[in-house]
Order: C-alpha cells, then sequence, then structure tokens
C-alpha cells in the first residue's frame, strides 16, 4: 500500500481533464483516436463541457476543479490533436501555467499565443511567439488553452480577483485597469493568462509538446457544411 507522502503526492497530481466541446460539433475519428491514448496521473476524471460559450465553459471546469480537490485542471479542446504523454509531461515541468505548442487552423498558420509586440504610444498591437530552440519552454504573455494545464495554486489565486477568471471580449479599459497595460479586445484564454500574470503566475509554452489544430466541419439542418 502507498504511505501517506505517496498519497499525497497523488492528490496534488490528480488532473480534473476538462474537455471544451462547441454545440453540434463532433469529434473526429482521429481525436477519438487521440482520447483513448490519453495518460493521465491516477485519481484523474475526464469532464465534457458541451454548448457552453468558450468563457463561460472554461469558468464551469475551473468551479468543479476547485471543488473536487483536484491539483490541476487540463483544458483539452474538441479539435486539438496532442501527444498520448501530454498531460504527465506538462506536470513534470513544475510550470504553473503552461501549454503545448499548435497554431491556428488557417493560413499563416501562427502560433497561438506569444509576448506582446508594443506600438511607440504603449499600446499592444499583437501577440506574438518569440524566436525559440525546438524542446525549450518559453515564457510569454498569453498562451491558447486548447491543450493547456494549470495549477490549483494559479486557479485560486486568479479566482480570488476575479470570479469569472475567463471572459470574451474584454474591452481596452477594463484590461488597462485591471493590468496597467492596453491589449486589444481579445479572446477568453490571453485574458485569463493577462490576470494570472497580474497574480504573479507565468505562462508558458511548451515547444517540445506540439499538437495539430484541426480544421472540422459541422453539417447543418439543409444538408450544407459549415466550417467553424
Amino acid at each position: 500500500m502507498p504511505g501517506a507522502w505517496e498519497i499525497m503526492k497523488m492528490r496534488r497530481e490528480r488532473v480534473l481533464v476538462c474537455i471544451i466541446t462547441p454545440p453540434e460539433l463532433k469529434h473526429s475519428r482521429y481525436w477519438c483516436q487521440a482520447y483513448r491514448a490519453m495518460q493521465v496521473p491516477p485519481g484523474s476524471e475526464f469532464k465534457v463541457v458541451e454548448g457552453f460559450p468558450y468563457d463561460a465553459a472554461r469558468n464551469v471546469g475551473l468551479k468543479d476543479m476547485i471543488d473536487s480537490q483536484f491539483g490541476y485542471i487540463a483544458f483539452w479542446d474538441s479539435d486539438i490533436l496532442p501527444p498520448a504523454d501530454v498531460i504527465l509531461r506538462l506536470i513534470e515541468t513544475g510550470r504553473d501555467l503552461i501549454g503545448a505548442m499548435y497554431t491556428r487552423r488557417g493560413p499563416p498558420f501562427a502560433i497561438v499565443g506569444g509576448r506582446a509586440t508594443i506600438d511607440k504610444e504603449g499600446r499592444t498591437i499583437s501577440f506574438d511567439m518569440p524566436a525559440y530552440q525546438q524542446g525549450e519552454i518559453v515564457p510569454v504573455d498569453v498562451l491558447g488553452m486548447g491543450i493547456t494545464l494549470i495549477s490549483r495554486h494559479c486557479v485560486q489565486a486568479v479566482m480570488a480577483k476575479h470570479p469569472r477568471p475567463f471572459a470574451w471580449g474584454v474591452d481596452l479599459e477594463s484590461v488597462r485597469e485591471e493590468s496597467g497595460a492596453l491589449i486589444p479586445r481579445t479572446s477568453e484564454d490571453f485574458v485569463f493568462c493577462i490576470r494570472a500574470k497580474e497574480c504573479g503566475y507565468q505562462p508558458w509554452i511548451h515547444t517540445g509538446l506540439t499538437a495539430r489544430h484541426e480544421l472540422m466541419a459541422v453539417s447543418t439542418p439543409q444538408g450544407g457544411v459549415q466550417m467553424p
């Protein structure tokens, strides 16, 4: 039987894997294969959050993670194909907010996340991935949540200041008031990273862990095809 130290370690490393699925979006057979192959620590659980806006879905996952005493939450979007050992390897880094690297679905296939580019007026005009060597763990200002690990400590710190840590399309004024920096209206995952940095948690991208961002189609009631 495991001793007290082993039991404590197992509890700290338990992960709630939160799978974010938009309404009517069907999982591809490649994603289903990735799901069956995914490796997680003992005691971890999978939860599907379907049909909510992305910010609301991720906030549901955070609440369930806190209420259920998991040590981490791993967000995994239903159009991301990561390596089977991605969660275990992200835990091994010891970082509180870290994700695998993946690109946007369309040209020019830029990496999702990076460091802020500031113009002469001090405005953030874009987030771009800095130069890196393959395998390096790179500090960034923001990262996508498509396949990302967040520690309980980080979540608690951000939720103490922002009860709804993920927020879509936060406008310039509200972000300036909180962080002192001007950023464009942006997605819920970037907003969370900005808020985490305010609380002292550095976001990281693991360039040695790369995932594929699927381009998927949704069938419409009229029999056509709609691209997400």
